[in-house]
């Protein structure tokens, strides 16, 4: 019987050879358990040992797992980056000299490049395989042809085929060989993270200036209810008793506003304080900051936007005076002097505003003493009152306003009028004598007159009145009467 040729004989040994050449391929290395610091080295699947493969069918692998670096398409650039990250590279020692003294070319491209050979030739190997399966149909003939073919085509485009450019697209959404991608986006993330960080912190500084402003406003306006409660009734009821040292309670430093100013050659500090918050302070007080002595203190007493009291101190922190402005012309019409006193000593005003000073009242411990007044602002005093505790006493009075004072009127101790005195001839001596008689002060009557009328200083007529009405006149000398 003739034996039939051994045809099957190299498809077997073939189709052997090709799956430990699959088993090589998908062999991997155990990973390092600390980061390499330098290169990857490419493993060379064609020279290591085969084991016999019990699955003739081709592995799935993860891209990931199966090459140091994922290829990118095949019409694209090498992977700029190997294995390792580009902070990896960067941070790596330099290699170590030779003994020529050069360092090694251990350069980021060559591990580019023996990355993009160990992925060609592992595709290579691959598609034998399966070119070998395919090929296997058609014979021995057959198989070598088609694992050449398919070989050939995965060598050249670095692709398996039918995997659908598995290579290309590795199942991260970040390709891992493009690091400077990578970072770009992770240093998109870290800053979106910071914008983020930056706009809460600015958001928390924003409350917190919001919550120190309530804050702020709060203890003004206790600090100002204070004053207020503590103040009240500083003005004295009695028309003729002293103005009182104006009421300043101190208020805390924290709720005003501090600047440096230039007066001249010296330096002021100025606090201000805009307490209903309409850019118009109400307070504003002007220290010497060398000494800390306080000079003056500007006050806005009837909130309307205008300054219109200025207070000026001594050395020793004491009120000296005080200047206001009633009529909120802007210029000051009342000035009260203290002199470190609690009850002012003096006050001068202009009645008329026209700038000059026309009015002065005296003060004795607390105690009006004498009014003065100047009615043709001509500077000579016209009119002068003088007190007795309290109480007015006695008129002074120029009443055709030549200069001479030529009339006296007095009154009793509770400052009803009693009598009249006057000088008609100015010779500095009254020679006429009018009495009135009453209760209340406005509601007086004269009752009798007396009058020398040849100044020799006898009273020469006498009349008597009822209600206001002459009854009686006596004289002394009917030559004297006309």
């Amino acid at each position: 019987m003739k034996r039939k040729p051994m045809s099957d004989v190299p498809q077997v040994i073939l189709i052997g050879l090709l799956c430990a050449s699959l088993a090589c391929a998908t062999a991997r290395p155990t990973p390092p358990s600390a980061p390499a610091t330098g290169p990857t080295p490419v493993s060379d699947t064609s020279s290591a040992p085969s084991a016999p493969a019990t699955d003739p069918a081709p592995a799935k692998t993860d891209p990931a797992a199966t090459s140091p670096t994922p290829a990118s398409d095949s019409s694209a650039k090498p992977a700029a980056t190997p294995a390792a990250s580009k902070d990896d590279d960067d941070s790596a020692p330099d290699p170590a000299p030779t003994k020529g003294g050069k360092k090694k070319p251990a350069t980021q491209a060559q591990r580019v490049r023996q990355s993009d050979m160990a992925r060609r030739a592992e595709a290579g190997l691959e598609s034998m395989i399966i070119g070998t399966v395919i090929g296997a149909q058609f014979g021995g003939i057959g198989a070598l042809a088609g694992a050449a073919l398919f070989g050939m085509y995965g060598i050249i485009t670095g692709d398996v085929p039918f995997e659908s450019g598995r290579r290309q697209q590795p199942a991260s959404s970040h390709p891992r060989g493009n690091d400077e991608d990578m970072e770009s986006e992770v240093d998109q993330e870290l800053k979106k993270q910071e914008d983020l960080e930056a706009e809460i912190e600015a958001e928390l500084k924003h409350q917190e200036e919001l919550l120190a402003a309530i804050n702020k406003q709060e203890e003004i306006n206790k600090a100002l209810q204070k004053e207020s409660k503590d103040c009240a009734g500083s003005t004295p009821a009695d028309a003729t008793a002293a103005p009182r040292r104006p009421c300043q309670r101190e208020i805390p430093d924290s709720i005003f506003e501090t600047k440096t100013v230039k007066d001249g050659k010296r330096e002021l500090l100025v606090k201000t304080l805009d307490a209903d918050r309409d850019g118009k302070p109400e307070i504003k007080i002007t220290i010497d900051p060398k000494t800390g002595q306080v000079l003056t203190r500007e006050e806005d007493t009837d909130y309307d936007g205008t300054l219109d009291a200025v207070n000026t101190y001594l050395p020793d922190g004491r009120l000296k005076d005080r200047a206001e402005d009633t009529n909120q012309d802007g210029k000051p019409d009342r000035w009260i002097i203290y002199n470190g006193a609690e009850s002012a000593e003096r006050v001068e005003v202009d009645r008329n505003f026209d700038g000059k000073r026309d009015g002065f009242l005296q003060y004795q411990n607390g105690v009006l003493a004498y009014e003065e007044y100047d009615n043709n602002n001509d500077g000579k005093i016209d009119r002068r009152i003088e007190y007795v505790n309290g109480k007015r006493h006695v008129e002074i009075e120029d009443t055709n306003l030549n200069g001479v004072m030529d009339s006296r009127t007095f009154f009793d101790d509770k400052g009803v009028l009693v009598r009249v005195e006057r000088d008609k001839n100015e010779d500095g001596k009254p020679d006429v004598f009018e009495y009135f008689e009453g209760t209340d002060p406005g509601k007086v009557v004269l009752v009798k007159r007396e009058e020398d009328t040849n100044g020799d200083g006898v009273v020469d007529v006498t009349s008597y009145y009822e209600k206001g009405k002459l009854v009686r006149k006596e004289v002394s000398d009917p030559n004297l009467v006309n």
